[in-house]
């Protein structure tokens, strides 16, 4: 579709936002105080003191017709930003099949809705080398609560023990339970893979059968359908050998709640073409899923919601971007809560899982937080975190460089509705000879849903929450914070005007501002009477480091030359304008965001080593472990001693020879410098 333009103001400048309207000093009643108190705090917050030291929050001005319900935000190696919806938690856009995806760019303002070919809602994503993304997982269908329900429903398992066939059954068709003689429909298609065969000797094999799960209804409406014990069932529409080679079980048959279903499709967003291309579906349905990149450039998808709604039972698969397939790895059998925060270490075959998770799974299964070997798919759980029973709806990420692979767990809260939550930082150093959590922090709220913001500085930004689940009683925590990653100390940030929780994000981007979108209260009021609304507004914040002491945009130092290509474990030549008696202190590759539910594995910050060649250009030398920069498309940026960085160049790293340099076209701040070297 057309572009559609947002803003006014020229490109090649920070993010345009909405204007600041200007102060007058009057003098007002004494029954207007708190109007004369909002006067004040716009004063004080734009003074040129507040903004050097807290930044500034600005609100994008965006058309009506491109507002979404953004709740994956993913940050593409064009500079934009990828705003994905889905239906967005909203049935009646999912009964609509109004399914959407807002393509944003920072620099100019403008946007466009990408056609979104099926509801990719609550999806998992990660970076590709190519630098596509993989967008896998999303919605098949809604929760539907008891005293909704118009007929007994439950998961029926079907098992195929046939090695030479998979079976399709589609939406709407009937099985019947071989005691009860009862008929139920399943509500979705579902593809059951052929049985295992595996040859045991010259003239022998083992099969094993294959099962996926199904959502079905009664087709009598009310209790009538009910089975407290469950059935054996046929597929009616099976004959002969099929009828007995394809069967199901299911427990009870009920009217309980419905949960939200997955899908299994699986798709390339290309930031070049602007558009979602279709690949091999996945082995298993997933919703709420986790996708983990690996050293070698695969993808692992871990947990999730099955097209029933049940969570698996630790089926984890791997995707090959070089064969767009997904291969079920049974050996690495692991059950993790959903959207699980697992981090690629810099060991190859070591994981790490950080404990906190988003939604679903038992109180006492898959939380520890510990390394998981993939050579043998053990599992060393790790001693030390505080509150290990509040990690839901908490966060974790690289603090500081990812070379130095230390992991900081932020917030989260009980289980379900829990009430209890707690405002924990604590850091782990995943080198050191016993690595176990300790204390680093606290934030000052308990706090749910907090987004963690790795900076080029090395500085983690950390926005968003609420204090109770989806903001209950009105508990959104209208602040933010930057948390040292040298000291640990927690700074306070300018205080942001939206107040986030459920499905909120907060990426940086190229030009280091940081974008945050998102948010889902349960309810309106602090009463908890009126239901929630997802809020479309999207902010930008400015932080400090952009700001000199007069409280205007500072100089800059600013790549001009950069490869398009670069060689891990090679030099990388940068050529970099730094701001006068101010030399290059840090040159970072930085993987671009792509979060949601406060989950962002792939985040990291790569320190890369440097010398000053002959002519001044910087001489870096990338790290030759894939573990640490597996192939991707970096944000390269420097960093001079001020600590302020330049706007980000890209290159897109691999394990084969380095391209040739190229200009590197980096938007400059409204008062850059270009002193020379």
């Amino acid at each position: 579709m057309e572009k559609t333009r947002t803003s006014k103001w020229k490109p090649r400048r920070l993010v345009p936002v909405v204007a600041t309207g200007a102060l007058l000093a009057v003098s007002l009643p004494a029954f207007i105080i708190p109007t004369t108190t909002a006067y004040v705090h716009e004063w004080r917050i734009n003074t040129p003191e507040y903004k050097a030291e807290f930044g500034k929050w600005d609100l994008l001005d965006i058309d009506a017709d491109l507002k979404i319900n953004a709740i994956h935000s993913v940050l593409l190696p064009t500079g934009d930003v990828l705003l994905i919806a889905g239906s967005g938690n909203d049935a009646k856009h999912f009964e609509a099949g109004t399914f959407q995806t807002l393509l944003y760019s920072p620099e100019t303002g403008e946007g466009e809705l990408i056609d979104t070919p099926e509801d990719l809602f609550c999806n998992g994503h990660a970076h590709l080398p190519n630098g596509n993304v993989l967008v896998a997982g999303g919605t098949q269908g809604y929760e539907v609560l008891p005293e909704n329900k118009e007929a007994a429903g439950g998961v029926l398992t079907l098992v195929n023990e046939n090695p030479d066939k998979e079976y399709i059954v589609e939406a709407g068709t009937t099985v019947k339970g071989l005691k009860s003689g009862k008929e139920y429909v399943t509500d979705s298609d579902i593809t059951v893979p052929a049985a295992k065969k595996t040859q045991v000797d010259d003239t022998s094999w083992d099969v094993s059968s294959t099962e996926r799960n199904v959502y079905i209804n009664s087709v009598e409406d009310g209790e009538a359908g009910m089975l407290p014990e469950g059935d054996q069932f046929v597929v009616e529409d099976m004959k002969g050998d099929d009828r007995e080679n394809l069967h199901g079980y299911s427990a009870a048959i009920d009217m309980s709640k419905k949960e939200y279903q997955g899908i299994d499709v699986s798709y390339e967003f290309d930031p070049f073409q602007k558009k979602y291309i279709k690949g091999d579906p996945m082995n298993y349905a997933r919703w709420y899923p986790t996708l983990t990149s690996m050293h070698d450039g695969h993808v692992i998808a871990l947990s999730g919601l099955d097209a029933a709604g049940n969570i698996l039972d630790g089926q984890n698969e791997v995707y090959d971007p070089d064969t767009k397939k997904w291969t079920e790895r049974e050996d690495l059998r692991r059950f993790f809560p959903t959207y699980p925060a697992v981090f690629q270490t810099a060991e190859e075959d070591v994981l790490f899982s950080a404990g906190p998770s988003t939604g679903w799974g038992p109180h006492d299964q898959g939380r520890d937080p510990g390394f998981w070997d993939l050579t043998d798919n053990t599992f060393d759980i790790v001693p030390g975190l505080r509150d290990p029973d509040l990690l839901e709806t908490g966060s974790a990420s690289w603090l500081g460089p990812v070379n130095d692979q230390r992991l900081v767990v932020v917030g989260g809260g009980g289980i379900g509705h829990s009430e209890e939550a707690t405002g924990r930082i604590d850091v782990i150093d995943l080198d050191s000879e016993a690595p176990e959590f300790e204390a680093l922090a606290d934030l000052p709220d308990q706090t749910r849903y907090p987004n963690l913001v790795t900076l080029p500085t090395g500085d983690m930004f950390i926005t968003n929450g609420s204090r109770d689940y989806r903001g209950r009683g009105a508990s959104d925590i209208f602040k933010s914070y930057m948390l040292d990653h040298e000291t640990g100390a927690l700074a306070d940030m300018a205080e942001p005007e939206v107040g986030r929780n459920y499905h909120s994000t907060a990426i940086m981007l190229p030009n280091g501002q940081i974008l945050v979108a998102g948010s889902d209260p349960l309810y309106a009021d602090e009463e908890n009477t009126q239901p929630g609304k997802f809020d479309q507004r999207i902010e930008i914040f400015t932080p400090p480091y952009l700001y000199g002491e007069d409280g205007e945009l500072t100089d800059r130092p600013a790549i001009t030359s950069v490869p398009e290509t670069s060689s891990r474990g090679s030099e990388i030549v940068i050529e970099a304008d730094q701001v006068q008696n101010s030399a290059i202190e840090h040159v970072r590759l930085m993987v671009p965001s792509a979060v949601t539910h406060v989950t962002d594995t792939n985040q990291r910050m790569v320190d890369v080593p440097f010398t000053v060649g002959e002519n001044g250009e910087l001489i870096g030398h990338i790290p030759d472990n894939p573990a640490l920069v597996p192939d991707a498309h970096y944000m390269v940026v420097v960093v001079d001693e001020r600590g302020v960085p330049s706007e980000a160049a890209w290159t897109h790293v691999t394990g084969e020879g380095a391209g040739e340099p190229a200009d590197a076209e980096a938007p400059a701040a409204e008062h850059a410098g270009h002193a020379g070297h």
